[in-house]
């Protein structure tokens, strides 16, 4: 049963979207499970309409899928699906490494180095929370400051999939303790202006974050 939001009636659809789509990706829908429309509109209060135009949203999103003859349900990632998003990941944010440290202020710098330290104190009391909010910000700000606007573009359609397999990839705290390694490796490089050994680190984060990912479907 999931928890009942409070919504308003101003924006309806998108807050329905919204919340079904957090719901997905945050794994509290998990993969495979089955929409049931009438449980969802009971829950939250809303007449078939915008949940239907939430869960079109959300089949574009390729967070759902409609099976013929059998229901809607939330999508499942294939192994393609995931080797497909990280290997094209790759590239793209090792060049946005190289693009944006010329442009990343030095007390931004600072900063993103004191969050993942503060992290890395979080997830040795077992609070993995702040780890989701510093990975995004991290690779956000990185793509932000490339000041590419196709690169932006292209890593923003790609968000909502990589958030999803970053929550997958947590399954247990070594994987996050390693990111965060890595994260403050390729901050200090940026910095110091190492950007051959900046893009190798984001090329070795990405493709380990991948290669964990991919074990969890073995």
């Amino acid at each position: 049963m999931l928890k009942t939001p409070t919504f308003d009636n101003l924006n309806l659809n998108d807050r329905v979207y919204l919340y079904l789509r957090d719901q997905i990706v945050q794994n509290q829908l998990k993969p495979g499970s089955r929409i049931d429309y009438d449980e969802l509109m009971a829950d939250l209060g809303v007449s078939r309409t915008p949940l239907r135009d939430a869960l079109n949203r959300l089949k574009h999103d390729n967070l759902i899928e409609v099976r013929p003859r059998s229901g809607t349900f939330v999508s499942t990632p294939s192994k393609k699906d995931i080797e497909d998003i990280y290997d094209v990941r790759k590239p793209l944010e090792a060049a946005a490494v190289q693009l944006a440290a010329p442009h990343i202020p030095k007390d931004r710098y600072e900063w993103l180095l004191e969050e993942a330290r503060q992290v890395e104190t979080e997830l040795e009391n077992g609070n993995i929370e702040p780890f989701f909010l510093s990975d995004r910000n991290l690779h956000r700000t990185l793509i932000s400051y490339s000041h590419n606007n196709r690169l932006i573009s292209i890593m923003d359609s790609l968000e909502l999939q990589i958030k999803r397999f970053g929550i997958m990839m947590t399954t247990n705290l070594d994987r996050p303790f390693r990111a965060v390694e890595l994260h403050k490796k390729i901050i200090t490089a940026m910095f110091h202006a190492e950007i051959d050994k900046a893009r190798s680190l984001m090329e070795q984060h990405i493709e380990e974050v991948k290669r964990d990912i991919l074990s969890d479907y073995a």
